[in-house]
């Protein structure tokens, strides 16, 4: 009898994963051709938070001129061209647009109400913190790992979708930081043992680069959601019992649907 029970329980289990790998399917070849606005905010909200950028025994130093050395020793933020960024950033969208059979538009002439093949991604707000992360590092054969301060960007943006539904807020967030390329032990002047730690460190032109991926990452991640949305409500139609722990991705370039479970836009409301 429990064996019975049990075949059943993989059965529905199994029926279950078909079925939303079939609705998944019928969703991308559904929004072939799909329009999508893609709004951005003007700017970026930015702060640097990096431990070695606090400057020590400054209290009786003037505001201005703790706020220099803080300016002095940022390596990104003070430096990112809002505007270069986000143009990188929606050509890289617009062009992973495509990779999925979409296309960008821009609704304030056309006047396009969403719905299923008119999509919104409204991304309202985004980000960028400076600040430090710790990593490990193996410094020498047979030693134990040592934990080294990295500087790092964390880029966390806010979206709305809307594809003919009521709007959703969601979040996601990214992180870029240095590597250490090398690590090892050597002796000072007075022979005592240190610690030297050889860093790739972060460029501003290395932030662009990672606005690229960003675009991909955002577009991908918008086609996902609006496809597990799909999935639910066909559940429901059906009366069926919808899997609310699991989530499907879409790769346009196998065209291989799959499970994820972080891998994705974060529901706020």
């Amino acid at each position: 009898m429990k064996h019975a029970l049990y075949l059943i329980f993989v059965l529905v289990i199994m029926s279950s994963c078909v079925s939303q790998k079939k609705f998944a399917y019928d969703f991308v070849n559904k929004s072939k051709g799909a329009e999508v606005a893609f709004y951005m905010p003007e700017r970026l909200m930015k702060d640097n938070i990096r431990e070695d950028c606090q400057p020590e025994n400054m209290d009786d130093v003037a505001v201005e001129d703790v706020l220099d050395v803080i300016e002095a020793r940022t390596k990104i933020v003070n430096k990112i061209d809002d505007e270069k960024f986000l143009d990188i950033l929606i050509s890289s969208f617009e062009a992973t647009l495509k990779d999925y059979d979409l296309s960008l538009v821009y609704w304030e002439e056309e006047h396009t109400a969403p719905d299923s093949l008119h999509w919104v991604v409204d991304m309202s707000h985004i980000e960028v913190l400076e600040y430090t992360e710790y990593v490990w590092a193996s410094c020498a054969p047979d030693t134990d790992y040592e934990i080294l301060p990295a500087v790092a960007v964390n880029v966390a943006a806010w979206l709305d979708l809307i594809n003919g539904d009521r709007s959703n807020l969601l979040f996601t967030e990214q992180n870029l930081y240095e590597q250490i390329e090398d690590c090892y032990y050597a002796l000072d002047t007075v022979n005592n043992i240190v610690l030297n730690a050889e860093y790739q460190y972060l460029t501003i032109e290395d932030f662009y680069d990672f606005a690229v991926v960003l675009g991909k990452l955002y577009a991908g991640y918008s086609f996902d959601y609006f496809m597990n949305e799909y999935i639910k409500k066909e559940f429901q139609k059906r009366g069926m019992e919808y899997p609310e722990d699991t989530y499907l991705r879409y790769d346009p370039y196998e065209m291989y649907i799959y499970y994820t479970r972080k891998d994705k836009l974060v529901k706020i409301n």
